[in-house]
């Protein structure tokens, strides 16, 4: 009996194990508490991530822990001024951040606008969606985007955004600074929240 118990047991821990998400250490510096999304505007992917599963994922954040949204500006036409617009917003305040990211995402991927994709696009227009979503104006944007915050805030995605896409594309959700959830082993939502508590 003791050993059908046993056999069980490491069966069902087996199983458990299983349903864990891959993570991958990364080579990107290490922080406390804190997990991070790497995403794109021109990113399909991200975008069903933005309505489905970041929410979620926010909102099951064990107490004590930090969520950063990190902006890749090398994908799309105008990834440049999408991160600007989204650095700056965000200074202003967060909901003007969300306003303006799910016009972008909108405007690309469910209007499909040519001004903003594809070789139509034209410079400053992808920015000007946002913004207006956002209802910013642009010498309130000029002014937020030359703050220390803005700015700050672009300098650091830059300096991890593509190391850390490269490795196994975006949406990419990393953990303490270094430990990268491969999304494509994530079962479900739980799954996720699971494999982010696990390694914070």
């Amino acid at each position: 009996m003791k050993t059908a118990l046993a056999t069980l047991t490491a069966a069902l821990l087996m199983t458990f194990s299983a349903s864990a998400a891959d993570v991958i250490e990364i080579d990107t510096p290490q922080l406390d508490n804190t997990v991070q999304k790497i995403y794109s505007a021109y990113c399909p992917f991200c975008y069903k991530y933005e309505q489905a599963v970041t929410p979620n994922l926010i909102k099951n954040l064990p107490t004590g822990t930090q969520f950063q949204a990190i902006c890749l500006e090398n994908k799309g036409e105008l990834g440049v001024e999408a991160c600007e617009v989204l650095a700056a917003a965000d200074t202003v305040s967060h909901k003007k951040y969300k306003q303006a990211k799910l016009a972008m995402y909108a405007a690309i991927h469910d209007q499909k606008l040519k001004s903003v994709k594809g070789s139509t696009a034209v410079k400053g227009a992808l920015a000007a969606i946002g913004l207006e979503a956002a209802d910013i104006s642009p010498a309130e944007f000029k002014a937020a985007l030359a703050s220390s915050t803005a700015q700050a805030k672009l300098a650091y995605d830059r300096t991890i955004a593509v190391k850390i896409a490269k490795k196994k594309g975006i949406p990419a959700i990393v953990v303490n600074g270094n430990k990268l959830i491969d999304t494509s082993t994530v079962s479900s939502l739980s799954d996720l929240d699971e494999t982010i508590a696990k390694n914070l």
